[in-house]
């Protein structure tokens, strides 16, 4: 039910990355080498975070990218929906099509409760609070 694309992937680890030095521009290209990808795919990401204006950027010598806020007043929920859009349930018996289970579905009503959940615990919880000690 929940799946997270590589670009979210990336660019959750790109918003830890510059959480972790909060206040200093970090380009990416060291974190492209460590995560094995190339710069101008995580820069692509970097633009998506970029109009959803989580993060800024700086270029030139020493150049690279920051927050646009403290990392504890950046709310995953925002992040993820900055990457993948806003967070729906997609039944897995459609593709596209109306589900042939819909009218008797004992998941109808439950699917909307449980991703207000999941919604309501992304927005509680901040960049700050997934950095490691």
């Amino acid at each position: 039910m929940f799946k997270i694309s590589a670009k979210t992937d990336y660019g959750l680890l790109i918003m830890l990355e510059l959480a972790r030095y909060s206040g200093q521009i970090v380009p990416l290209s060291p974190l492209a080498k460590v995560l094995k990808v190339s710069s101008p795919y995580l820069s692509q990401v970097a633009r998506s975070l970029q109009k959803a204006d989580l993060i800024k950027s700086r270029e030139g010598a020493g150049g690279g990218y920051y927050l646009a806020r403290s990392p504890e007043d950046i709310k995953i929920l925002e992040v993820l929906e900055a990457l993948s859009g806003k967070i729906k349930v997609r039944c897995a018996h459609s593709s596209n099509k109306a589900c042939p289970h819909f009218q008797n579905c004992g998941l109808k009503s439950a699917w909307p409760l449980l991703l207000g959940d999941i919604k309501k615990s992304l927005d509680k919880r901040s960049l700050a609070s997934l950095l490691v000690k």
